[in-house]
């Protein structure tokens, strides 16, 4: 292994331990979320969605604090209706998501997992914005998904289109900022999402591991099931194994070491209790005497027998659901067949930005442009690889834009 190789596996590490930080108590991802859009104080937090005890969200904001996560930005009070208190407000100078380098180096269970999850979460924002007619009539929005064929080189050209437009978005976030402090327009809320993925090629499968399908997601909620992947190296060699074959603690202790075998099968069992592994086959006699040996394999949600694209009656028919169950069978292809995460490069975004009314046209016309641009871009490719050999590259683009459903959920 070169030293740069080494290098950059122990800072990838460092920067999966700090992503489990916030991934560790799910308040904690909203809570860096609401505050990469605006600053808040723990005591204004509690009281617009909750999360059990002001001393608990108290307790979180500083943990998020310490380890960089949330940056102190001013005080207000004594006084007021804080009579002798003193409030604290907040800001968070990035957004928890994993770089294409931290995405790749997680075992190919997790991937499918996670994808799934943020389409699932998807689903029924739209489904209650397109319901409440916002897709249909007031202010502008967008929503297309789009079949493309490039070159390597458009490819890598679309990708990048794709995500400069991601990174455009929050700049927007910053300026309409600005602007509203001087005209005092409300900011609204809005969801966009961007998505360019391998698409599958009709008769051509990936091989992907033969894991076992869950049918029920397990109680933890989602980011808390990630921590353990995220906080502990040996959690994702676990997990990377038993996605190939499966296998047991002791085999595993045999085979690797890492520790001693109690923290192995507590390892194994934590793993099992958030859902990533599950029990297939157990052994008993032989060297393990009176002992049962407890066989596991890593899990997929059961993706196929899921449906949240169902469509609603008062939805039937309408030109952007069609669009959505479109962009749903493409997703659920694309995984099926293992084209998804085939790519290192492909982009999976969805984010929630905070706009005036000139931000919001700017997102959707900067979401225009580039449906332009990567149909301009497709026929240039097709144009190279008319004088060339190389292979077709076929992406599925999802764009969306629109505005969030008001959220009144309480934070856990």
């Amino acid at each position: 292994m070169t030293a740069q190789l080494a290098i950059g596996i122990k800072s990838q590490a460092a920067h999966l331990r700090r992503l489990s930080i916030v991934f560790a108590v799910e308040i904690r991802l909203k809570i860096v979320t609401e505050l990469y859009m605006r600053e808040m104080s723990p005591k204004q937090f509690y009281e617009e969605f909750g999360g059990g005890s002001i001393s608990r969200v108290t307790r979180n904001f500083e943990k998020l604090q310490e380890y960089g996560w949330l940056r102190f930005i001013r005080r207000e009070g004594p006084g007021g209706k804080r009579r002798g208190g003193v409030e604290h407000f907040y800001r968070a100078p990035e957004l928890a998501f994993f770089d294409a380098e931290s995405w790749v180096s997680m075992p190919y269970s997790i991937r499918v997992t996670s994808t799934w999850n943020i389409f699932s979460r998807i689903v029924p924002r739209v489904r209650e914005a397109m319901e409440a007619a916002s897709l249909t009539a007031g202010p502008r929005h967008d929503l297309s998904c789009t079949q493309l064929t490039f070159d390597q080189t458009g490819w890598e050209r679309a990708i990048e289109a794709v995500g400069a437009r991601f990174t455009s978005q929050f700049e927007e976030q910053e300026d309409a900022r600005r602007r509203v402090a001087h005209s005092g327009e409300e900011l609204i809320r809005k969801d966009v999402f961007l998505f360019a993925f391998e698409s599958p090629i009709r008769g051509r499968k990936r091989a992907n591991p033969t894991l076992v399908k869950r049918r029920k997601e397990p109680l933890v909620p989602f980011p808390e099931r990630l921590h353990p992947i995220l906080a502990d190296e040996v959690c994702r060699q676990v997990v990377a194994e038993l996605n190939d074959r499966e296998m047991s603690a002791t085999q595993f202790h045999r085979e690797f070491g890492a520790g001693n075998i109690s923290r192995i099968r507590r390892r194994f069992k934590t793993l099992e209790r958030v859902g990533w592994l599950k029990k297939v086959n157990e052994e008993t006699g032989g060297r393990r005497r009176g002992a049962t040996e407890h066989f596991y394999r890593a899990t997929v949600p059961t993706i196929l027998d899921d449906d949240p694209w169902a469509l609603p009656d008062s939805l039937d028919g309408t030109h952007y659901w069609r669009v959505f169950q479109l962009f749903g069978e493409k997703v659920k292809e694309a995984i099926d067949t293992g084209t998804f995460d085939a790519r290192v490069d492909r982009i999976v975004t969805w984010s929630l930005v905070n706009l005036d009314a000139q931000g919001w046209t700017n997102v959707i016309e900067g979401i225009e442009a580039l449906s332009v641009f990567l149909l301009e871009e497709q026929e240039r490719a097709r144009d190279r690889m008319a004088q060339s050999a190389d292979k077709p590259v076929r992406m599925t683009a999802v764009l969306g834009a629109f505005e969030a459903p008001r959220d009144l959920a309480k934070a856990p």
